[in-house]
């Protein structure tokens, strides 16, 4: 009877086994199953929708399935996060990140990426937080500066932008700063020697003085602009640079658009923005409203010009 009893245990025991549902399935099995072109990715702030691309390279697919085999791997998590920034599937990157974060809270590049991500779809203030992070955990991060910056700057908290791209420049020739460059990690150090981070830096630091008001600071950056440097990858922002110094004319930045030598994007904006710290919001409108048609929507000219946009309505 005892033996019957105890088989009979096992049998209930087994059988209320296969009864159990499955497990819900994680954040990387439903990122990985869904499909980003569905659904928008996110609204413009005038009210379009915007879309994702199909992974027509396979980059994102090869990510994916690296992912599979060692879905809590926070360097793969990262990467399929990072393959989708070139076909705009920022949402499934975002979640993705969000599960690295969770992972390795203290680990600055989920922060960074996924603040950047917020951006792209037009969530400011949720991108603001993710960088201020980021910037706790990698205070002399080249990138994290420069897009918390920009943050401050889609949001309208001008100085606040100032502050955070002179934050950076100031640490060229910090000793700390230096010695946290690596190949991986790119140091605000960089804004010393390599003139296409400085460049890049400086133009956004010049643009959101301007919209603060801090001439003064403004003229004193622009005074260590060389005319002879070789820029090869940021043009654009240079000219415009030697624009603001006087070396060139608003006219010369258009004529650049309008061959093909750099986008609108660059260097429209910074003709709009200066139009509009100089109060000629007409002006400046023409040049925006344009922006905010340009079908590349991930670009932050065109981002900006939808928040300008939006601020003079």
């Amino acid at each position: 009877m005892i033996r019957f009893r105890r088989w009979g245990c096992a049998l209930l025991v087994a059988a209320a086994a296969c009864s159990a549902p499955p497990p819900p399935p994680s954040v990387v099995d439903e990122v990985l199953a869904e499909d980003p072109l569905a659904e928008p990715q996110a609204q413009s702030l005038a009210g379009e929708a915007l879309y994702a691309r199909p992974d027509s390279s396979g980059a994102v697919a090869a990510a994916d399935e690296a992912l599979r085999a060692a879905p809590d791997d926070v360097e793969r998590l990262i990467a399929a996060g990072r393959e989708r920034r070139n076909v705009w599937q920022y949402r499934q990157a975002m979640r993705l990140y969000t599960r690295a974060a969770e992972l390795a809270p203290e680990d600055w590049r989920p922060w960074r990426f996924r603040g950047h991500r917020h951006l792209s779809v037009r969530e400011f203030d949720a991108g603001i937080a993710d960088l201020e992070r980021a910037r706790e955990l990698a205070p002399y991060n080249w990138d994290v500066a420069y897009h918390l910056g920009l943050a401050y700057f889609l949001a309208g908290r001008f100085s606040e932008a100032a502050d955070a791209y002179m934050r950076c420049l100031d640490l060229a020739e910090d000793a700390e700063a230096a010695a946290a460059q690596s190949e991986e990690f790119r140091s605000c150090s960089q804004n010393r020697d390599d003139v296409e981070s400085r460049v890049a830096m400086a133009e956004w630091a010049v643009r959101a003085l301007g919209r603060a008001g801090r001439t003064a600071d403004a003229e004193r950056l622009l005074a260590d602009i060389e005319p002879d440097w070789t820029v090869e990858e940021n043009v654009a922002y240079y000219h415009d640079l030697l624009w603001r110094k006087g070396l060139r004319t608003e006219q010369d930045l258009m004529d650049g658009v309008a061959s093909g030598l750099y986008r609108l994007e660059t260097a429209g904006f910074a003709v709009a923005n200066q139009r509009l710290v100089r109060g000629d919001t007409a002006g400046a409108r023409v040049i925006l409203e344009e922006l905010a048609a340009d079908p590349w929507w991930p670009g932050f000219g065109r981002i900006a010009a939808e928040a300008e946009l939006a601020r003079l309505r």
